[in-house]
């Protein structure tokens, strides 16, 4: 990845950070999405959450779509506009997904560096459910490694890779939505089903994550109860 692509994924993930909500809004969001939840505990909340955010993506890809109620030139080049636009926007509700989720299984979104981890599952299940590729094996040529393993220098790295191919995928991937109606009809439907998609996938990761950390926690007691006789022993034979 060339300069300019870098340049163009932080002005991207700038413009993101810059329009999420405020991470007490996410939380009191995360009680709201409990309470309603059709399943109990953690998981039926989860999914109210997906729900919640890929309803507001759908409305965000229905309303880049309507430039292309009115053919002709303009609305080309207001429709490429608004496809930058709606990746921005779209970035934000699924970053907030991320951060919301992330709140919900136990990680504290006020670390720098667990916000930074939701921001790249975010970018990243963004990617992957659009182009049906792996970003982490095809772009970051990274593989057997979760990303909240990564150093903090490389998630950054990494979230502005993710950052600048989204960007350059979307443009493509947008033609679709300046045909008149076909376009408002691709941009809900794809924008609700993929942003689904992210949503279970942080979900998944998450799970696999808090997983991990609760059998790490399970076995440090066990480590130190084995410890703690010999340690003894050997002051007696002293």
């Amino acid at each position: 990845m060339d300069r300019r692509d870098e340049e163009k994924g932080q002005k991207l993930l700038t413009a993101v950070e810059r329009i999420v909500a405020s991470n007490e809004k996410l939380r009191s969001l995360a009680q709201r999405c409990a309470a309603r939840a059709k399943k109990p505990g953690r998981e039926g909340a989860a999914l109210e959450v997906v729900r919640h955010f890929s309803n507001r993506a759908m409305l965000v890809g229905g309303a880049a779509a309507v430039p292309s109620l009115v053919p002709g030139p303009h609305s080309l080049l207001v429709g490429v506009g608004g496809v930058l636009a709606e990746l921005t926007m779209l970035l934000k509700y699924e970053v907030e997904l991320a951060l919301t989720l992330s709140h919900l299984y136990g990680f504290d979104i006020e670390d720098p560096v667990e916000r930074q981890i939701a921001f790249l599952l975010a970018s990243v299940g963004t990617y992957d459910a659009r182009s049906g590729k792996n970003f982490l094996l095809d772009v970051a040529k990274v593989e057997g490694q979760a990303v909240w393993n990564y150093a903090p220098r490389k998630v950054g790295k990494v979230l502005v890779q993710a950052m600048a191919s989204l960007a350059l995928l979307y443009l493509w991937r947008g033609f679709a939505r300046f045909l008149p109606v076909v376009g408002i009809i691709v941009g809900t439907s794809m924008n609700k089903v993929l942003t689904q998609k992210v949503g279970r996938r942080c979900v998944k990761d998450l799970e696999g994550r808090r997983s991990l950390l609760e059998r790490q926690a399970a076995k440090k007691p066990r480590v130190a109860a084995a410890r703690r006789p010999r340690r003894a022993t050997r002051r007696a034979a002293q």
